[in-house]
């Protein structure tokens, strides 16, 4: 069963975009979700642990930054 993946992001964020990028030639669907006008993802991200994008929320495992073997091993977990 496939699971649900969040981007939380913002603008100009390089690495933010590799990973959207990233999973979108990969065909996996996720949820972007904009720091820096979405007060609520502001909130989301810190409940998480995390002050900085990109965080990727795959299932319950969280993955502060992006690394392509990182990401692929949660997504295959």
């Amino acid at each position: 069963m496939p699971k649900d993946v969040i981007v939380y992001h913002q603008p100009n964020c390089g690495p933010c975009h590799a990973a959207m990028d990233y999973l979108t030639k990969k065909g996996i669907p996720f949820v972007a979700k904009d720091i820096a006008t979405d007060e609520a993802a502001q909130r989301e991200l810190m409940a998480l642990g995390s002050r900085s994008t990109p965080t990727i929320k795959v299932g319950d495992e969280v993955m502060i930054g992006f690394s392509v073997s990182r990401l692929n091993k949660l997504l295959a977990a």
